[in-house]
């Protein structure tokens, strides 16, 4: 074969024939408006695909991929729910079978799953954020055991393709009690040690990277700061206007400084004065609590290994609340 035949079948081979492109086209389009109309994307459940074969591989295969030990008998009933046991159950009496089934689900394990990771939580902020009133500890927590928080773990970690239920997407209440009932079997199987170990890798680092000060936001910051220092032996906070720039437009901007016995503490800007000064206040109160913007990263993983002891005692130990906080306290508390 000459080199002009052999470019004559490579170009044959490699041709199409017009209608290929917009044929594929109109089918995109098509598959587009479907989609749009349905919500998204249909979603198929792992158990419809063909490397769903064996669910005692899939359960070893998910122990694995998280580095845990789990019972199994205790693990399959984490991630069966209420509506799989009621489904089947259905299913059977309509066929005349007989509908008692040896299956348990996961609510139990999911209350007392619920309250390890609560516990494990505030363990871990009281002894990271020792200075920090419990009202701040509490808005960490809330955010921490919220729905949304854990769903999205719960989701990371793969939970949606071997839960047992009967809606599908699954629900995110499906989610937080399969993640909590998850928790719950580790403790059982492994102990309460791997449980904590667990919540602090998956659960609460997802305090990664937010601004800690935005989920707690005190009614009086200013009022709180007088009453700190008033309890301190201090003098009242004194709110002095630094500088200003661009006054009656719409781009001012105010400095506020605070002293307290003529020593600066923090300053604060706002495109008012009161603004402002609540700004000064606000700041004075992260220099207080140590939750300024450049506070250390928070501590993670191995980290933690010299603190696990101070974590589980701090777990049922709350911190001082705001109405009662005072530096001398806190400190005596720390050591």
């Amino acid at each position: 074969m000459n080199e002009l035949s052999a470019i004559n079948v490579i170009s044959k081979r490699n041709f199409k024939p017009r209608w290929v492109a917009p044929t594929l086209r109109e089918i995109k389009r098509r598959k587009d408006v479907e989609d749009d109309r349905n919500g998204g994307p249909k979603i198929f459940h792992r158990s419809t695909f063909l490397e769903w074969l064996n669910y005692d591989a899939e359960i070893f295969a998910f122990s694995n991929r998280l580095g845990e030990k789990f019972n199994e008998a205790t693990l399959r009933t984490a991630l069966t729910h209420k509506s799989y046991v009621e489904r089947e159950t259905a299913r059977l009496s309509d066929i005349g079978v007989d509908s008692y089934l040896q299956i348990q689900n996961n609510e139990e394990l999911a209350v007392a799953g619920g309250a390890l990771i609560s516990k494990f939580t505030n363990g871990y902020l009281r002894a990271v954020f020792t200075r920090v009133p419990e009202e701040l500890i509490m808005a960490m927590h809330d955010f921490l055991t919220s729905t949304s928080n854990l769903e999205i773990v719960g989701k990371h970690i793969g939970l949606g393709d071997l839960m047992l239920c009967s809606d599908f997407p699954c629900e995110s209440e499906t989610y937080v009690k399969s993640l909590k009932a998850v928790v719950a079997a580790l403790a059982e199987s492994s102990g309460e040690e791997r449980a904590r170990i667990f919540v602090q890798d998956l659960v609460v680092t997802q305090l990664y990277g937010l601004d800690i000060n935005e989920l707690w936001n005190p009614a009086d910051p200013v009022g709180n700061l007088t009453d700190i220092l008033k309890r301190e032996g201090k003098a009242e906070p004194e709110f002095r206007l630094i500088k200003h720039s661009g006054q009656n437009s719409v781009l001012a901007v105010y400095y506020v400084g605070v002293y307290s016995d003529k020593n600066f503490i923090a300053e604060g800007a706002g495109e008012s004065l009161e603004i402002a000064k609540e700004m000064a206040a606000r700041e004075a109160l992260k220099q207080l609590f140590h939750t300024e913007d450049s506070m250390k990263a928070l501590p993670f993983g191995r980290q933690l290994k010299n603190i696990q002891s101070k974590i589980v005692q701090l777990e049922n130990q709350p911190n001082l609340p705001l109405s009662k906080w005072i530096s001398e306290k806190v400190t005596s508390a720390v050591h």
